[in-house]
């Protein structure tokens, strides 16, 4: 992993834990923390729980090449098919974690408010989201990994294996925050869980040839 990575690695998993930590201390948060939020997943426990299963996700090696936006330039001098030929809304973890508080501002700005953003995500499709709404959150992490498998279609099984194996950290984590509630509750308050080939993920569902980011 070159060496740009590794420390964007560690400043977005460390930028997840000092605001789990924050939450959990009952620190200020922006207004749109408190407005239009699910009020299950808007409780400080359990959004920093969400939190910290963002955290280790980001910290896992597999993850690496999920941290920033796909190079479509690499993919075409690879002779890859272009990602927004297959993938519908690209997104990356560092957009997620940037959408919450700037990570790459932590020198500048040593206090996490100063460094605290809005929750809005760029891209046509996605701004109806907000990343302090715990629920968006879940969706916005499961949707990096989701197009990262509709990309690799079903051809490629290894990726496909360390991508699903993301997806259960992040599902199992969504669950341990749930098990406090009873059977029923816990289906109004689980967040949507898509598969690859769903309209909202891929153009053209899975992409059977198969192929590898670079």
């Amino acid at each position: 992993m070159p060496q740009n990575d590794d420390a964007l690695q560690a400043a977005d998993a460390r930028e997840l834990e000092c605001l789990a930590d924050h939450i959990s201390s009952g620190g200020s948060l922006p207004k749109e923390a408190h407005h239009n939020v699910h009020p299950f997943w808007s409780q400080s426990a359990n959004f920093s729980q969400i939190l910290m299963t963002f955290r280790t996700i980001v910290q896992h090696p597999a993850s690496h090449q999920y941290l920033e936006q796909v190079d479509e330039s690499q993919l075409f001098l690879a002779g890859l098919p272009a990602y927004k030929s297959i993938v519908n809304h690209p997104l990356c973890f560092h957009a997620i974690v940037s959408a919450l508080s700037r990570s790459e501002d932590a020198l500048t700005f040593p206090h996490l408010t100063m460094r605290l953003e809005k929750g809005h995500l760029d891209g046509e499709g996605l701004r109806q989201w907000n990343m302090w709404n715990g629920s968006h959150l879940v969706e916005a992490i499961d949707l990096v990994l989701l197009n990262a498998l509709a990309y690799a279609g079903e051809g490629n099984g290894q990726q496909k294996a360390q991508i699903e194996a993301l997806r259960k950290i992040l599902w199992d984590g969504v669950n341990s925050v749930l098990r406090v509630l009873q059977p029923d509750e816990r289906r109004d308050h689980l967040p949507q869980k898509r598969a690859p080939s769903d309209g909202f993920v891929s153009k053209i569902g899975y992409n059977t040839a198969g192929s590898s980011l670079v």
